[in-house]
């Protein structure tokens, strides 16, 4: 394995073996051990910097580089694999959307657009009505907050008809819930570094995404396809979720 193969470009591997080999130097000497143009070492030496593989000092005027530790590689690729995690938790986020777009290419279905709290109420209505279990990640509390008379008797409802919940709320609110408040319910919460934008339902063939803004906006699409891919993503986030 060489510098490159840890995330160094050609240039950079190149400038901090050179600095192992000279110790602490003026740029002049390590320009001309690695014989590139001036520019070009000392946009390499700026990006070594930044990423902790170079320091400097001032003597009488000038500036000395010295390669760190070569055990600094190891924190980089620490920096490097944090990152990916989060690009990775990124897109556990925007999946959904990006599967629900190719479905809609190639499947037939319906779409619906709900707007404001009565728009919300009809597509609770629909849940009681189809009486399938339902799925819900990206909670927020925000049925609770705009609709706290509804919320009760809505779940009340629920219960009576035996209509099974499984429910993943985002780790923010944790602590303004309590576990098993709601009957004939699972509740578990997102790890901290996976955030949700919106919330999403999904019951018998339909799934539903909502934006919790200031008048609530709700996409309801009817496609058994779209369903069952939405109930895998679940599942996935179910195992990653904690009680």
């Amino acid at each position: 394995m060489n510098l490159e193969e840890l995330g160094l470009t050609k240039t950079e591997a190149k400038v901090y073996l050179a600095l192992l080999e000279l110790g602490s130097t003026p740029a002049g000497p390590l320009i001309k051990k690695v014989g590139l143009h001036r520019a070009a070492v000392y946009d390499t030496i700026d990006l070594l910097i930044n990423k902790g593989l170079i320091s400097y000092v001032i003597q009488a005027n000038r500036k000395y580089f010295e390669a760190q530790d070569p055990e600094r590689l190891f924190e980089l690729l620490e920096s490097e694999k944090q990152e990916i995690s989060r690009k990775e938790a990124g897109l556990k986020g925007l999946l959904p959307m990006l599967q629900l777009r190719r479905t809609l290419s190639t499947e037939h279905q319906e779409g619906t657009i709900y707007k404001g709290k009565k728009g919300l109420q009809s597509i609770f209505e629909d849940i009681l009505k189809e009486r399938k279990p339902w799925l819900v990640f990206g909670a927020s509390g925000k049925f609770r907050e705009l609709l706290r008379t509804y919320f009760i008797h809505f779940h009340e409802k629920r219960a009576r008809l035996k209509i099974p919940l499984k429910i993943i709320y985002a780790n923010d609110v944790r602590k303004e819930h309590r576990e098993n408040e709601l009957k004939s319910s699972e509740i578990r919460y997102l790890p901290e570094k996976l955030i949700i934008p919106s919330t999403t339902y999904i019951y018998g063939d339909k799934v539903v995404i909502i934006n919790w803004s200031i008048e609530p906006i709700s996409f309801s699409i009817r496609s058994r396809e779209v369903a069952d891919s939405y109930r895998v993503f679940f599942g996935i986030l179910w195992t990653e979720a904690k009680f």
